[in-house]
């Protein structure tokens, strides 16, 4: 009789916190704040999970009928009864109602200034490649252009006619005027076509150097470098943060316009913050901050974890020992905080983050 009480006990916790997961998934769906801890792409498996969950809840409670009416008989004493442990019990319980009291308990927050002041600012998302930004502009196109026009063939042109003139001595004259046009014509124009394009594509090239790492990157460079305002959208945040840190020389001067709240660090001044977005790979505990900090007249006005879309003048500053990007402001506006305030990492083809 003890037997089966323990035993029932058992399928009764089980059932009920397995019914527990399931419900709170159901209801964090429903509240529409389920990506406020798991990445999008995670969530047709979390949904899975959580029937899943729920049909072992009935399984168990099946199995409390079944023992219920069940007789006792007496068996080999062979089974794999749980321990009769109260202490071991409880502390593995307590692994599964813990974090489901405060799943109810707590509210479900948007992760903001507090978390990030816990695990640090990135301001310079390229750091291991923004060492070969120096060396961007010490690329330039003469070379290309002095091998593209060498001097040899023109006089080769010249040469060809000259040979012939002991033939020319039988009145072969009319033929020598056909033979002169096409070798000429044909020759320079392609030429005179290459000098013409060489210096854009060698320029581009040398402002935007790559590895077979980096080249997606520096295509997209490319592509914003003839814009005059680029902008950085949730969607390809973390790529377009890390374009620009690779190759911020070469914006400088460049409108940006970015969405994220505002965060301060103690050692910043009144008219200076950081626009900032949390990046989420998997899970809310692997969230990492990332953004540009931002000088502006009013930015004493702002408070942290205020949502704005600002415009600012892409320049460069030190800040603690590091070069990274500095936003001065032009315009700021005060939006509310997104559906989603959350970015993720981007899968798919760069081209797609190039807007005309």
């Amino acid at each position: 009789m003890d037997n089966r009480r323990s035993l029932l006990a058992h399928y009764w916790i089980r059932a009920i916190l397995l019914g527990g997961f399931a419900f709170y998934i159901v209801h964090l769906v429903s509240a529409n704040k389920l990506h406020y801890y798991i990445v999008p792409r995670l969530i047709p498996y979390v949904k899975f999970g959580s029937a899943a969950m729920f049909l072992l809840a009935v399984f168990y409670l099946y199995m409390i009928v079944q023992q219920s009416d069940k007789e006792e008989k007496a068996g080999c004493d062979c089974g794999h009864e749980p321990s009769r442990s109260l202490a071991a019990n409880g502390f593995i319980y307590s692994l599964f109602v813990i974090p489901l009291i405060l799943g109810f308990a707590l509210p479900d927050r948007i992760m903001g200034s507090e978390v990030v002041s816990i695990k640090g600012m990135n301001l310079n998302v390229a750091a291991s490649a923004s060492a070969a930004s120096p060396s961007q502009a010490s690329a330039p196109a003469v070379k290309p252009l002095e091998t593209v026009s060498p001097s040899p063939e023109p006089t080769v042109q010249v040469q060809e006619p000259a040979e012939q003139e002991p033939v020319q001595e039988q009145e072969q004259k009319p033929e020598q005027e056909p033979v002169q046009e096409p070798v000429q014509e044909p020759e320079q124009e392609p030429v005179q076509e290459e000098l013409a394009q060489a210096p854009e594509v060698d320029e581009l090239d040398a402002l935007f150097p790559a590895d077979e790492y980096s080249v997606d990157f520096a295509e997209l460079g490319k592509k914003w470098y003839k814009k005059d305002a680029i902008k950085v959208n949730s969607v390809g945040f973390l790529e377009m943060l890390t374009m620009l840190d690779m190759y911020k020389t070469n914006f400088i001067g460049k409108d940006i316009v970015i969405s994220g709240f505002v965060y301060r660090e103690e050692d910043m001044g009144q008219d200076q913050f950081v626009v900032s977005r949390l990046a989420m790979l998997c899970c809310s505990a692997d969230s990492m901050p990332y953004g540009f900090l931002v000088k502006a007249a009013s930015g004493a006005a702002l408070k942290e974890d205020t949502w704005i879309t600002m415009t600012g003048k892409l320049t460069t500053t030190d800040y603690r020992g590091n070069e990274i990007i500095l936003l001065e402001a032009t315009k700021i506006k005060v939006i509310e905080a997104p559906e989603d305030p959350y970015v993720y990492p981007f899968i798919d083809d760069f081209d797609q983050l190039y807007e005309e």
